[in-house]
Protein backbone atom coordinates (compact mmCIF):
# COMPACT_ATOMS: atom_id res chain seq x y z
CA UNK A 1 0.00 0.00 0.00
CA UNK A 2 2.90 2.37 0.64
CA UNK A 3 3.97 2.10 -2.99
CA UNK A 4 0.51 2.96 -4.27
CA UNK A 5 0.15 5.95 -1.94
CA UNK A 6 3.52 7.33 -3.01
CA UNK A 7 2.55 7.05 -6.67
CA UNK A 8 -0.77 8.77 -5.95
CA UNK A 9 1.06 11.58 -4.14
CA UNK A 10 3.17 12.31 -7.20
CA UNK A 11 0.27 11.97 -9.64
CA UNK A 12 -1.88 14.39 -7.65
CA UNK A 13 0.84 16.95 -7.04
CA UNK A 14 2.06 16.79 -10.64
CA UNK A 15 -1.48 17.44 -11.87
CA UNK A 16 -1.80 14.03 -13.52
CA UNK A 17 -4.60 12.98 -11.17
CA UNK A 18 -7.29 14.80 -9.21
CA UNK A 19 -7.32 14.24 -5.46
CA UNK A 20 -10.95 13.13 -5.75
CA UNK A 21 -10.13 10.58 -8.46
CA UNK A 22 -10.13 6.94 -7.44
CA UNK A 23 -8.05 4.38 -9.30
CA UNK A 24 -9.11 1.07 -7.82
CA UNK A 25 -6.88 -1.07 -10.02
CA UNK A 26 -3.29 -1.43 -8.86
CA UNK A 27 -2.23 -2.25 -12.41
CA UNK A 28 -3.92 0.91 -13.75
CA UNK A 29 -2.28 3.08 -11.08
CA UNK A 30 1.16 1.69 -11.93
CA UNK A 31 0.42 2.25 -15.62
CA UNK A 32 -0.62 5.87 -15.01
CA UNK A 33 2.70 6.48 -13.27
CA UNK A 34 4.54 5.19 -16.34
CA UNK A 35 2.37 7.26 -18.67
CA UNK A 36 3.43 10.50 -16.97
CA UNK A 37 7.09 9.52 -16.75
CA UNK A 38 7.53 8.65 -13.08
CA UNK A 39 9.22 5.44 -14.26
CA UNK A 40 9.23 3.35 -17.43
CA UNK A 41 6.66 0.86 -18.73
CA UNK A 42 8.83 -2.11 -17.80
CA UNK A 43 8.99 -1.03 -14.15
CA UNK A 44 5.21 -0.51 -14.12
CA UNK A 45 4.74 -4.06 -15.42
CA UNK A 46 7.14 -5.40 -12.80
CA UNK A 47 5.24 -3.61 -10.02
CA UNK A 48 1.95 -5.03 -11.31
CA UNK A 49 3.37 -8.56 -11.47
CA UNK A 50 4.86 -8.25 -8.00
CA UNK A 51 1.52 -7.07 -6.63
CA UNK A 52 -0.30 -9.89 -8.42
CA UNK A 53 2.05 -12.57 -7.11
CA UNK A 54 1.98 -11.19 -3.57
CA UNK A 55 -1.79 -10.81 -3.49
CA UNK A 56 -2.47 -14.25 -4.92
CA UNK A 57 -0.18 -15.98 -2.45
CA UNK A 58 -1.38 -14.15 0.65
CA UNK A 59 -5.04 -13.65 -0.23
CA UNK A 60 -5.58 -17.29 -1.10
CA UNK A 61 -3.18 -18.44 1.62
CA UNK A 62 -1.01 -20.29 -0.85
CA UNK A 63 2.02 -19.32 1.12
CA UNK A 64 3.33 -17.01 3.76
CA UNK A 65 5.87 -14.31 3.14
CA UNK A 66 9.30 -15.01 4.50
CA UNK A 67 11.21 -12.49 6.55
CA UNK A 68 13.52 -11.92 3.57
CA UNK A 69 10.54 -11.17 1.29
CA UNK A 70 9.09 -8.76 3.84
CA UNK A 71 12.41 -6.95 4.17
CA UNK A 72 12.78 -6.78 0.37
CA UNK A 73 9.28 -5.30 -0.03
CA UNK A 74 9.95 -2.74 2.67
CA UNK A 75 13.22 -1.77 0.99
CA UNK A 76 11.51 -1.49 -2.41
CA UNK A 77 8.73 0.69 -0.98
CA UNK A 78 11.26 2.95 0.78
CA UNK A 79 13.46 3.29 -2.32
CA UNK A 80 10.54 4.05 -4.63
CA UNK A 81 9.13 6.51 -2.10
CA UNK A 82 12.44 8.34 -1.81
CA UNK A 83 12.87 8.43 -5.59
CA UNK A 84 9.42 9.89 -6.19
CA UNK A 85 9.57 12.35 -3.30
CA UNK A 86 13.05 13.54 -4.30
CA UNK A 87 11.74 14.26 -7.80
CA UNK A 88 8.79 16.26 -6.53
CA UNK A 89 8.66 20.03 -6.52
CA UNK A 90 7.02 19.80 -3.10
CA UNK A 91 8.96 17.07 -1.36
CA UNK A 92 8.79 19.11 1.84
CA UNK A 93 5.07 18.21 2.09
CA UNK A 94 5.85 14.55 2.68
CA UNK A 95 5.59 13.69 6.37
CA UNK A 96 7.85 10.65 6.10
Amino acid sequence: MAIERTIQFRLIHDGAMESSEVISSHRRLYQRGAEVGLYDEEFAAELAELWNQNRTETYYRLGLATEAQAVAMEELAAALHQHLVDGSRISYECLC
